[in-house]
């Protein structure tokens, strides 16, 4: 019996490890409401978002990440709503007034928050197949690209694009604290 239990136990581990080059975000899309899978082998660097409808600093966000998405194709762009106290409904009905190029994952249980270790809205993170990240923190210095001087996100694709270092791996994150 024992045998056979762990045989069984060892199978499903093999079967539902996935390697770093075929990780996969799956959830909710609430821009439409459809499942989605976004598989990280396509591109080589991530790029994973942490908005919040409650929080005004991620849609000021969105023109410019949008922006990004288009200039730097060779990036996988994906967000995520991580916040215990807003509704699907009410995420879905925020998030799908907007235009956004990329999903949205509705992350209620905090999952890929408490995964990447985000702590506000917006919070970015960079990373490559293998998990390393080499950005994390604000996409700018201010609640409002517009208003910005420095812009970290933007830099840091620039430079990777480029096959360069980046010159700031973690910026400050302004916005709004993830409700845990």
């Amino acid at each position: 019996m024992n045998r056979l239990y762990l045989s069984v136990v060892f199978l499903f581990i093999s079967l539902t490890q996935v390697s770093a080059s075929e990780k996969r975000y799956e959830g909710v899309d609430l821009r439409n409401n459809h499942a989605v899978s976004v598989k990280f082998s396509s591109k080589k660097f991530l790029v994973a978002y942490f908005l919040n409808r409650g929080c005004p600093c991620s849609q000021a966000h969105f023109d410019h990440l949008n922006d990004l998405q288009k200039k730097y194709k060779n990036f996988s762009f994906i967000g995520f709503h991580s916040n215990k106290t807003i509704n699907k409904e009410s995420a879905m009905e925020y998030f799908s007034k907007y235009k956004i190029d990329f999903p949205i994952l509705l992350d209620k249980d905090l999952i890929y928050a408490n995964q990447f270790k985000a702590v506000k809205t917006p919070h970015v993170f960079v990373l490559d197949k293998e998990g390393k990240t080499f950005f994390q923190g604000g996409a700018t210095d201010s609640r409002d690209p517009k208003r910005a001087h420095h812009f970290y996100l933007r830099d840091a694709l620039a430079s990777l694009s480029r096959g360069e270092n980046v010159k700031v791996r973690n910026a400050k994150t302004i916005g709004c604290y993830i409700q845990r």
